[in-house]
């Protein structure tokens, strides 16, 4: 497996120690690996770096993962009073799992930095993110391992606070160990945060066993949409959510996060697809699978992720997104 280069740690240590002003953020929509990585890193510049600010923000937050150390910490885009809470100037900022510039949000546009470091381990085919690093690895089954080996190579002390960020990440990235990215790194990886003091169950816990009554009610909503074709000799199973369910539902797009997992849990299914209004005539279309690299599938709308983990942005109504996504798959596979 590649990893990370010693040469890349210490630019990345190096960027950190002249910096005064330093920015972290991610992806919008922001998930376990893109916030635990956020906070482990805030944590470790406030434990190993003295004299240093550290600001970390995101467009929006899921509360299921309110539970991580220094949560409430983070800054929310766009809030009431937001401007005077950030400098418009940073020295240094920390940009994680965006392979592009539009995965980063509105909030690109609004500061300026001296340098930035862009950290990621999507396959990374149009970055825009002009960086003074970029630290892309593609073999990590997750962003948070990627940290984890920055605080080994760098000599930087981990808490058990770092510890769960991270193994949260670790978690939520790979599928509780489940996914076909999970590999010897991950364990070795989860291993080593455990003799830190982090407790596995804890994580589960506060991660899977939260599930809001809403939240029930929408996954049967969505099940009901449920439909598996097949094309060319593949199974495919897709679900979509609306606004409309949403609302009656009483639920956000956040509640509906592993829903994906469902199709794929079908005997001889080997692709899901799931359509995720986000605004009318726009669709978040994510698709999962076990043997199809759906990153290329994702790239033919501007999309992208991982191999068997990847996502796009499609405009029009649900019933032409669908036509056109089923199209599409009937002319590649």
């Amino acid at each position: 497996m590649k990893k990370i280069k010693v040469e890349e740690v210490r630019q990345i240590i190096n960027l950190i120690k002249i910096s005064k002003k330093i920015f972290i953020t991610g992806h919008i929509n922001p998930d376990g690996d893109v916030l635990g990585s956020s906070l482990s890193l805030y944590l470790g510049i406030e434990q190993n770096f003295d004299d240093k600010i550290v600001d970390i923000c995101f467009e929006d937050l899921p509360q299921q993962y309110a539970f991580l150390p220094k949560y409430d910490k983070i800054k929310i885009f766009g809030r009431k009073n937001f401007e005077k809470k950030l400098y418009r100037k940073y020295d240094l900022g920390i940009i994680l799992e965006c392979s592009e510039k539009s995965r980063v949000g509105k909030i690109f546009d609004y500061l300026s930095f001296e340098h930035l470091i862009n950290i990621d381990h999507h396959q990374n085919h149009n970055n825009s993110i002009n960086s003074k690093l970029s630290v892309i690895y593609p073999e990590y089954a997750s962003c948070a391992e990627i940290i984890f080996d920055i605080f080994e190579l760098g000599k930087m002390k981990i808490n058990k606070d770092i510890a769960i960020c991270l193994y949260t990440g670790i978690v939520t990235d790979t599928g509780m160990f489940q996914w076909s990215n999970t590999n010897e790194h991950s364990f070795y990886t989860a291993f080593r945060l455990c003799s830190y003091g982090v407790e596995p169950y804890y994580i589960y816990k506060n991660i899977y066993r939260q599930k809001s009554y809403n939240s029930l009610l929408l996954l049967g909503k969505v099940l009901s949409t449920l439909q598996v074709v097949r094309i060319n000799g593949y199974n495919i199973g897709s679900i979509y959510v609306t606004k409309k369910m949403l609302n009656e539902a009483k639920a956000t797009l956040y509640d509906t996060e592993d829903f994906i997992n469902f199709p794929m849990d079908i005997k001889d299914v080997s692709i899901a697809i799931f359509f995720k209004e986000i605004e009318k005539n726009k669709y978040k279309v994510s698709f999962r699978s076990d043997s199809v690299d759906v990153e290329k599938i994702a790239r033919y709308w501007s999309g992208g992720g991982h191999k068997y983990a990847a996502g796009a942005t499609i405009c029009g109504s649900l019933n032409f997104v669908k036509s056109e996504v089923f199209e599409y798959f009937k002319k590649v596979l």
